[in-house]
């Protein structure tokens, strides 16, 4: 759990980080992509907010990040289908709208276009505040968890500030990897008193598949008229805390029968000069990781890899079905000991023709677009 004095220190240690960042080092992209990240992440924390354990973490989430080697996983630009796929929501119509936010946006519709899903729908409530466990996917390797939060006209929600994953059987938390949340929408303005949200949890498939879960949630709310202050959010006296909400079920065991698939590629890209091995794919229905090792281990310095990521302009693998092409756009990344390993969304339930992975670099100047097919 991640108390106010700690989420306070989180944002100090993220300004002091960034600073030292921008002392440092002679990229004018990456300082730029740094301060934007931040800008970004406060400015949405009150409507799309990414989180890793916490709302209120958002800087100190996107410094690290930069500081492992992690690609940013907000875009300015949104997510692009070259050919849009039907997704029929049902009962889950209200996180239609809240997934356009996600660049991983194309894997829960592919989940949910194929009945890919697990209803919940059970509630815990206390002292005014209401969460609700929607639904969730998963498959050996991450699990999504939708659920929606609510407040009486007392309080005005400000978001989630923990959504957290209880094995009951091993008696330990999952790790969560973030998520992201919005207000309902009445007459085009936000709802202060509903909110919607999606959290991503990391699964270990060299572990016991989970069976038993709890869900703990704890909402943050703010007094009424305080949501329309342009300090809210900044001033952590002003906020409110539910007490810890939990909701039990049990996973449905559908989910660990697509075991993941390991491909061993063995294709070199060159990357501002240096050779870099596509060493590694993992493809499961909820994910797609790419491991990227430097085939010149002298060439494993934080130099390198800032001057290989800049030469890596954007990346991105497209989808090809019965239906057209989709774009399975990049997730997230980090380091690893001898080069990076990239995430990307996932269709793999719609039984793709193949899979193409684009990386647009820049050589001289010139977008050079590289295509490797990760189906042979």
């Amino acid at each position: 759990m991640i108390n106010s004095r700690e989420e306070q220190a989180m944002l100090s240690d993220a300004a002091r980080l960034q600073r030292h960042i921008q002392a440092e080092l002679s990229s004018s992209d990456l300082r730029i992509a740094v301060q934007s990240g931040m800008e970004r992440g406060i400015r949405n924390s009150k409507r799309s907010a990414l989180t890793t354990c916490s709302l209120f973490g958002l800087a100190a989430a996107a410094v690290t990040a930069i500081l492992l080697f992690i690609i940013p996983i907000i875009h300015e630009e949104p997510r692009t289908a070259l050919v849009p796929q039907t997704v029929n929501w049902g009962e889950l119509q209200a996180f239609k709208e809240l997934n356009t936010y996600d660049n991983d946006a194309a894997t829960l519709e592919s989940a949910i276009r194929n009945d890919y899903i697990q209803l919940i729908n059970k509630s815990a409530g206390a002292q005014g505040y209401r969460i609700t466990l929607n639904a969730v996917t998963a498959d050996e390797n991450k699990m999504t968890v939708l659920y929606t939060a609510t407040t009486g006209e007392e309080q005005e929600l400000y978001g989630v500030s923990s959504s957290k994953m209880y094995n009951i059987i091993t008696q330990s938390y999952l790790t969560s990897s973030g998520g992201m949340g919005a207000h309902d929408k009445v007459l085009g303005q936000d709802n202060y008193h509903k909110f919607y949200g999606k959290t991503v949890i990391v699964l270990d498939r060299s572990k016991p598949f989970p069976k038993e879960l709890q869900a703990e949630f704890q909402i943050a709310s703010v007094n009424p008229g305080k949501m329309d202050d342009p300090k809210t959010g900044t001033i952590l006296a002003d906020m409110h805390y539910s007490p810890r909400l939990k909701i039990s079920f049990t996973l449905d065991p559908k989910f660990k029968k697509t075991v993941t698939r390991i491909l061993y590629p063995d294709k070199t890209v060159i990357l501002d000069g240096h050779e870099v091995l596509l060493s590694k794919l993992e493809l499961s229905p909820l994910m797609i990781s790419a491991r990227f090792t430097l085939k010149n281990p002298d060439e494993n310095s934080w130099e390198a890899r800032l001057k290989i990521n800049e030469a890596s302009l954007r990346t991105v693998i497209k989808s090809k079905t019965e239906d057209g092409v989709l774009e399975m756009p990049m997730v997230s990344g980090n380091g690893t000991e001898d080069g990076f390993e990239k995430v990307y969304a996932s269709n793999l339930l719609d039984n793709p023709e193949s899979l193409i992975l684009e990386l647009t670099t820049n050589t001289s100047d010139e977008a050079v677009k590289l295509r490797i097919n990760l189906s042979k």
